[in-house]
């Protein structure tokens, strides 16, 4: 071949190589420019989903996004936290299998676009509904549903949020309302029965004055007919006025005087002891009602407790006995009257009922014991009734909590009595119990502040 055409083959070879690694260079250079810029995006998609699961994760509700199967395609961290379950463990499954299974159907027909969706924009109340977590313990709810459209899919978003909290809240308040409730109504009776008891007293200090002038009169009068029985026998001894004497004798038989002389003195003795006990009734209740004070004051326990059983003898007497076992030597006790009256009563009455449940022909016991230990005055109230149960002492305290049948209780007595013992007297409260042998509650009361309140008086 031609040394000139070789030649001149050699340089197009040349700069056609030249040309392609020109083009090699600009797509090269293309390619990286467009990856960067690919990676970039890559970035930028990255973190505005980091961003928007930061902003879902610190939401203060679940979030979850379900596709059309019902299946779980994104949660956040309050969700796993609500119903303790990791996303892992989420996504892909049934939504609904987060609902529990009496609200599971319900929840399933939720319309997010039509029914639910003017629901929620036309009606005040939330929508409400139960969750149950992975452990099985179910929750309330509040829910809210919304529906969205991409890239040709349907998706809906569900915010539940965990209202526990709300519905103990409301829960303690209706609670409150009810003991004030019921705190007022205490107060009006108590008012009431006072005015009830002044109004009392009156007549019956009438009967009781005139019952002992009665005794008075009739041991007189038994003297006069001792004497008249003795001016008989001198007049028929010595055979004089036998006409006047029959007559006298004749009356005596018709009004049967012996059989007087015998009853008339127990006739009177059992009036003045039934006015003793009605004012004793009337005291005491004068006493328990008396209204409460804000502040503590010097308490007899011992009187305090007697003057509780007068006002609830009706609860226990034909239910049991009951025996007092009081110290001598108590010191008195700072406490609030009305409070501490209210708590032995609700004590008593509960022993009552327990006896009462057994439904035995005899009589049960009732003993309540006062006495000292070091800084604390106890009390312990016993009874034979039907005891606790282990399971049963845990919660005996709660409010609302009771074992007894309809209309025996509201299960408020032992919380009220727990509250007032050891948040207002700084005391305890506790309970020691037998099933089918009895129960004795201890109360230790301060009586530390005893001498400090006699030197604020």
């Amino acid at each position: 071949m031609d040394t000139d055409v070789l030649k001149k083959r050699l340089a197009r070879e040349k700069i056609a190589r030249r040309q392609a690694e020109s083009l090699l260079e600009t797509k090269s250079r293309d390619l990286y420019l467009a990856s960067e810029q690919v990676s970039k995006s890559a970035q930028l998609i990255k973190a505005q989903s980091q961003q928007l699961q930061a902003v879902l994760d610190h939401a203060m509700a679940s979030i979850f996004l379900v596709d059309e199967k019902d299946q779980i395609v994104r949660a956040n961290r309050v969700a796993e936290l609500t119903f303790e379950v990791s996303k892992e463990e989420m996504l892909g499954t049934d939504f609904f299998e987060l609902f529990s299974p009496e609200t599971r159907e319900a929840a399933r027909g939720y319309d997010a676009v039509s029914e639910l969706h003017q629901e929620l924009n036309t009606s005040d109340k939330s929508i409400e509904s139960v969750g149950q977590r992975k452990g099985g313990a179910t929750f309330p709810m509040e829910l809210a549903i919304t529906q969205l459209d991409m890239d040709g899919s349907t998706f809906t978003v569900w915010i539940l949020k965990d209202v526990s909290a709300r519905k103990e809240a409301e829960e303690r308040r209706a609670k409150l309302e009810q003991e004030l409730s019921q705190t007022q109504k205490l107060e009006s009776l108590g008012t009431l029965a006072s005015g009830i008891a002044h109004e009392i007293n009156t007549p019956v200090q009438y009967v009781s004055d005139n019952g002992h002038f009665l005794k008075d009169a009739f041991t007189d009068l038994m003297k006069v007919l001792e004497a008249q029985e003795t001016l008989l026998q001198a007049a028929e001894a010595a055979g004089v006025l036998g006409d006047e004497i029959a007559a006298v004798k004749a009356c005596k038989d018709d009004a049967d005087i012996d059989f007087l002389k015998e009853e008339v003195p127990t006739s009177i003795a059992q009036g003045l002891d039934g006015v003793a006990r009605i004012s004793k009734i009337v005291t005491a209740i004068k006493e328990f009602s008396h209204p409460g004070t804000a502040e503590k004051s010097l308490v007899d326990l011992n009187k305090a407790i007697d003057t509780t059983l007068t006002v609830a003898r009706n609860e226990w007497k034909y239910i049991a006995e009951v025996e007092t076992k009081f110290a001598d030597n108590l010191p008195m006790v700072p406490c609030l009257p009305g409070e501490l009256n209210q708590v032995i009563l609700n004590m008593v009455i509960n022993a009552a009922h327990a006896i009462e449940s057994l439904n035995k022909e005899d009589l049960g016991k009732i003993t309540i014991e006062t006495l000292q230990r070091g800084k604390m005055a106890e009390i312990r109230i016993s009874d034979t009734g039907c005891g606790i149960s282990d399971e049963h002492k845990k919660q005996i305290f709660d409010p609302f909590f009771t074992t007894k049948g309809v209309g025996k209780g509201t299960g408020q007595g032992l919380s009220i009595a727990y509250s007032s013992i050891t948040q207002k007297h700084d005391g305890t409260i506790s309970v020691e119990s037998e099933v089918g042998v009895g129960t004795t509650f201890i109360i230790h009361l301060p009586v530390g502040e005893a001498e400090a309140l006699k030197e604020a008086v």
